[in-house]
């Protein structure tokens, strides 16, 4: 027998230092040396790997990896999270650049958590930029936990600095600023890894291709907001000849802001709506002739914190089915004595959140929406899908549920009341 029979197959090292096994008898072997290897010093005809003792403290290493490569190579973030959507893949999808390590959580090709080793993507900062609590507050309580080894939402919640619907809406927005800041990011490498005893999932449950659509036009308008907003040593203020007879409620509000001169960043913390809905508000204000640019001088007093005021739309079959969702949440929760604690969530969550016109003085019995107050609003509003905003309205309700029903809930009572929702999606298609 030659040599050259006695070959099982070949390791290829491409330019980008990617390793690949080609032969499915080689492979084989190599399966039974699975492990986590360090590179020793080779030359051009041998390489040395050595055996590691213990999984390095490295996210890509810490579970199989299904899918690998490089982030370029691959054409985008962009096109790797598409393919992972679109092949309905569950798992945590690491992007890697340098010390930056970011990580979607996928389940059937839904985004259902994020997390990032990045300081800006804290809960605390997103909780600051969105001006839930003030830079003091979110100082003494990251200290207070980092003590005491307790997640900072949860310590905030007990401390009843923030409720759960703050806790709902700020750890979603967290989600949403990870992803959007993932699509910017030109290079690095990316994993596909899948934890054998975890099939993946999170609080939320969200949509890859609208946050993909949504982060896609961001980037574009972000960019052309800019260019006409300068955000160093400029403030801008409400002009004094403005006319606002033409103006919605959000651009009145943000109007208001401005009769002193403020930074953008000013404005979109007292107005809570993020930094991309505060430019594009301002942006729009400055195109009309509402507001101007004027040089930075005196710092102006905080601005005063406002709310958003959002509408929505919908059916009466999409209510009952929803509905019968909700009684079974509101029947499991108050088996453990905390229906009351659910109600007061829900209506700051309703306050909160937006669809205010929507949910206007619809009120919950036995944890139901009472029915036809919710249409008689539905019917006012002026949206042109009404179906779909109604939809919308109802999800966001129901995952704010299941998010707050996980504090009182046993995780067999919460698996069942899973079914229940996944036939309900069924349902309704």
């Amino acid at each position: 027998m030659s040599r050259r029979d006695d070959v099982k197959g070949y390791v290829q090292v491409d330019e980008a230092g990617r390793m690949i096994a080609v032969g499915a008898a080689l492979r084989q072997e190599l399966a039974q040396l699975a492990g986590v290897y360090t590179h020793l010093p080779s030359d051009s005809a041998l390489l040395h790997f050595q055996r590691v003792g213990g999984t390095p403290p490295m996210e890509e290493l810490r579970h199989p990896v299904v899918l690998q490569g490089d982030v370029a190579g691959f054409g985008s973030t962009v096109d790797v999270i598409n393919f992972v959507h679109s092949s309905q893949q569950s798992g945590n999808l690491l992007f890697v650049q340098g010390d930056t390590r970011k990580t979607l959580t996928f389940k059937d090709g839904q985004v259902r958590n994020a997390t990032s080793n990045r300081p800006e993507d804290r809960l605390g900062e997103i909780l600051y930029r969105y001006g839930a609590l003030p830079r003091d507050v979110l100082d003494r309580a990251a200290e207070e936990c980092r003590r005491i080894r307790r997640p900072l939402g949860n310590h905030l919640l007990d401390r009843g600095q923030i409720t759960q619907a703050d806790l709902y809406l700020n750890v979603r927005r967290q989600v949403e600023e990870i992803f959007y800041s993932i699509l910017l990011m030109k290079d690095g490498d990316f994993y596909l890894t899948r934890n054998p005893k975890d099939p993946g999932g999170g609080p939320l449950s969200l949509n890859a291709q609208s946050l993909l659509m949504e982060g896609l036009r961001r980037m574009d308008e972000m960019a052309y907001f800019r260019e006409r907003i300068p955000e160093d040593g400029m403030r801008l203020v409400a002009r004094a000849d403005a006319d606002v007879g033409d103006l919605g409620a959000r651009e009145r509000l943000v109007l208001r802001m401005l009769q002193k001169p403020r930074t953008v960043e000013q404005v979109s913390r007292a107005c809570r709506y993020g930094d991309f809905e505060t430019m594009k508000i301002l942006f729009h204000l400055k195109q009309s002739g509402h507001i101007e640019l004027v040089a930075e001088h005196t710092e102006p007093p905080a601005a005063e914190s406002l709310e958003e005021d959002r509408v929505g739309s919908e059916t009466g079959t999409m209510v009952d089915t929803f509905n019968t969702v909700f009684e079974r949440i509101y029947t499991a929760i108050a088996r453990h004595g905390q229906q009351q604690a659910l109600q007061k969530g829900l209506e700051t969550f309703l306050q909160f959140y937006g669809f205010v016109e929507l949910f206007q003085g619809v009120m919950f019995i036995d944890g139901k929406l009472d029915r036809e107050r919710l249409l008689a609003n539905l019917a006012g509003t002026q949206m042109d899908n009404r179906l779909s905003f109604l939809s919308q309205a109802l999800n966001e309700l129901l995952f704010f549920e299941m998010f707050a029903a996980r504090e009182w809930l046993e995780r067999d009572e919460q698996q069942e009341l899973q079914k229940v929702i996944n036939q309900l999606f069924i349902d309704i298609g």
